[in-house]
């Protein structure tokens, strides 16, 4: 005896089987869809964590350029403005260096201070350094100098690190003070924010 073939019921079976696998599939399908999606979210929050830029810009200034000012309040000016562009243009470094190519690592000898023929290298580091340096910290790393005595009277840079009273940040540069606390609060730090 023959065995009968039921088609209706293999073609109903194999309806069930072609609509699990299609099922499976789909189910794969979705998977790897999410697991993409997942990969570029954890990219794309990678690259929102990673701040600032790669490549760097620097420039390089010769002291001797504050020498052709016929002033001490235009050498002064002089570095402002070069400050002020650096700023402008996103430099993240100045280089000062000196044209003479004298290499005196040497402290032997006489100190003929800074003046109008003094070592505009010097000079010209000094007020580059203050100008970066934010506004409400100055008078804890700058101490008077005759190099910085017209610096006062220049622009402020307002470069994004110089942070304002009212500004909101992650981080703000300080300088812890030396002054009495209560026992187990820690440290006071001016970081220009107002006093409290």
């Amino acid at each position: 005896p023959e065995e009968r073939i039921d088609w209706k019921k293999r073609k109903a079976e194999l309806k069930e089987t072609q609509k699990q696998r299609r099922e499976a599939k789909l189910l794969k399908q979705l998977e790897r869809q999410r697991r993409e999606e997942a990969a570029e979210k954890e990219k794309l929050e990678e690259r929102q964590h990673h701040r600032g830029r790669g490549p760097t810009v620097s420039v390089a200034v010769p002291g001797s350029v504050l020498d052709n000012a016929q002033s001490p309040e235009l050498r002064s000016y002089l570095a402002g403005q070069i400050a002020r562009a650096c700023v402008v243009f996103c430099v993240d470094e100045i280089v000062v260096f000196d044209e003479d190519g004298e290499d005196l690592k040497s402290v032997e000898g006489e100190f003929k201070g800074v003046g109008k023929k003094g070592n505009a290298c010097i000079q010209l580091a000094r007020i580059l350094q203050y100008l970066e340096c934010p506004q409400y910290l100055r008078k804890w790393f700058f101490p008077k100098h005759q190099d910085l005595q017209y610096a006062g009277l220049l622009n402020p840079l307002d470069s994004p690190h110089h942070m304002r009273t009212d500004d909101e940040c992650e981080y703000r540069e300080g300088v812890v003070l030396d002054r009495p606390t209560k026992a187990g609060q820690g440290s006071l730090v001016n970081c220009g924010m107002r006093k409290v």
